[in-house]
């Protein structure tokens, strides 16, 4: 068993497509990270998940923040109002900040729905235009995730973007990562080289699965970040992965849980 490293910071997004918050300590169960994506807007004309993949209908999602877990969730609109997840107004005061009407959903089972994506057309990868996915694509867990139960990325994939773009259009708010690693130690884009393996993390024991494919969201403005179509095109270039979902720009990976528990920043990480 060796030390990687430690964590770094922990994330939380309890409304898909919303901003999240930033903790100290996250429980983690088979869902993953408890109350992260467990609610989401659904869309009453189409039937569909609101998602920031579709920007053109939704990156004002992005603009509001999602704090808090479970029933206990607030939401912060950009006009600083803040309205618990129950309050029978936050619907409507969601509608007319987007255009369409949209309902409030909580994640009770796996592929509660699809949602619709734009991929823009890039050399070598294999998605491009617009694309309806159901979440939770591996039918694991219980959320509004799109892919795995868990997302983690390590600082030094990050700071590798970094020394192709700057530190400004690699920032992490781009990528909405549950659990940061920092790896001081090592170089390039490590969890490639930890596909299938366990990971110690504070209580929790995980197994890192694929990269994890990025789409349009990493390009828009989010979070007082400009929109920079060149995050992904670059990610093309320098870090274009074969995944069982066809090939992709990638940054960061999938896990899935062995054993929940507790993760608190700070916590040691160590490979199995």
């Amino acid at each position: 068993m060796t030390t990687i490293g430690t964590v770094s910071s922990l994330h939380r997004f309890p409304v898909k497509s919303m901003g999240g918050e930033g903790v100290q300590e996250v429980e983690v169960d088979a869902d993953g990270i408890v109350g992260d994506r467990t609610w989401a807007l659904r869309d009453t004309a189409t039937g569909k998940l609101v998602s920031a993949k579709r920007p053109r209908l939704w990156r004002t999602a992005l603009d509001c923040v999602a704090t808090g877990s479970g029933s206990e969730v607030v939401v912060e609109l950009p006009d600083g109002a803040r309205l618990p997840i129950g309050d029978p107004g936050l619907a409507g005061a969601l509608s007319e900040l987007l255009g369409r009407e949209v309902a409030i959903e909580e994640a009770v089972e796996p592929q509660q729905g699809v949602y619709e994506s734009d991929w823009p057309e890039i050399d070598g990868i294999t998605l491009s235009g617009e694309i309806d996915l159901p979440t939770n694509l591996t039918g694991e867990g219980r959320s509004f995730a799109d892919v795995g139960v868990l997302h983690l990325m390590t600082t030094t994939s990050l700071a590798t973007l970094a020394d192709e773009l700057g530190e400004a259009a690699a920032d992490l708010r781009r990528f909405r990562p549950g659990i940061v690693l920092a790896t001081p130690g090592l170089s390039g884009f490590p969890e490639d080289g930890w596909i299938g393996d366990r990971l110690c993390i504070g209580e929790v024991e995980i197994t890192v699965g694929e990269p994890t494919p990025r789409c349009i969201m990493t390009t828009v403005e989010q979070g007082g970040l400009p929109a920079d179509r060149s995050v992904l095109t670059t990610l093309a270039e320098r870090h274009r992965v074969e995944t069982p979902l066809g090939t992709f720009a990638c940054l960061g990976s999938y896990a899935s849980v062995v054993t929940p528990g507790r993760i608190r920043v700070g916590d040691a990480v160590v490979l199995a």
